[in-house]
């Protein structure tokens, strides 16, 4: 069974987790996104799993980042902004996924995007509300992010 997290491998390559022991298609086990810091990396997880001697299949690399701003997206720098993620170099990350939604200049409604690694789609949703406050919210998950180059771009979007 791979139950991936962002795409990490999930736990298929432990091995007998069948038996019970929290991994299987059931797990209720809180694994989180940053590196599974609670278990250390999966190394030998500590609570007798019998894992000791294995080597751990999770990259502690792998992580996740939510940007939230209020304000209206300009639609002419939103383009060259996710076509500069989807091209990002190797030093500044591989991103698996990105959903998001935004508040861009001029439209009506709530803009959906979602992408998992090269394929991505977008639509529409409700109308913002007269009162409702314009916020946009995405969210990355990926591998060895920089998250402050990530950051830079999503605030030189807005209007």
């Amino acid at each position: 069974v791979e139950e991936g997290h962002g795409g990490h491998g999930g736990h298929g390559g432990h091995g007998g987790h069948s038996h019970g022991d929290g991994h299987d298609a059931d797990c209720k086990e809180d694994h989180g996104h940053g590196g599974h810091g609670s278990h250390g990396g999966h190394g030998g997880h500590g609570h007798g799993h019998g894992h000791a001697n294995k080597k751990s299949r999770h990259d502690s690399r792998v992580n996740s980042m939510a940007l939230v701003r209020e304000g209206e997206i300009d639609p002419k720098k939103l383009g060259p902004w996710m076509q500069t993620l989807g091209t990002l170099p190797e030093a500044k990350g591989t991103i698996f996924r990105i959903k998001g939604i935004l508040a861009i200049k001029g439209h009506p409604n709530k803009h959906v995007f979602h992408a998992v690694m090269d394929v991505s789609d977008e639509a529409d949703a409700d109308p913002w509300g007269k009162d409702e406050k314009r916020i946009t919210k995405i969210v990355f998950i990926g591998k060895g992010l920089d998250k402050d180059f990530i950051q830079k771009g999503f605030e030189s979007i807005f209007v």
